[in-house]
């Protein structure tokens, strides 16, 4: 997977990952995370893990379909 700039984007890097718009939905804020595969019901995807302050658990997004940048 390529990030906006063009840089191969590979596990353990940090990226930002925005949801573009279009949808019925605003947007959400962009996040930042550490680059892993999860396993999904679905298959396993190349995602962001990351934790809100305050909570003692991850949460993932799917780098597909997204504006993502290696930062």
């Amino acid at each position: 997977m390529i990030d906006i700039n063009g840089i191969e984007i590979k596990v353990g890097q940090k990226v930002k990952t925005l949801q573009p718009s279009g949808g019925i939905l605003p947007p959400a804020p962009a996040q930042i995370g550490e680059v892993v595969y999860k396993e999904f019901n679905i298959g396993t995807l190349m995602c962001i893990k990351y934790r809100k302050e305050g909570q003692d658990f991850d949460r993932y997004i799917s780098l597909e379909g997204k504006i993502n940048e290696v930062v």
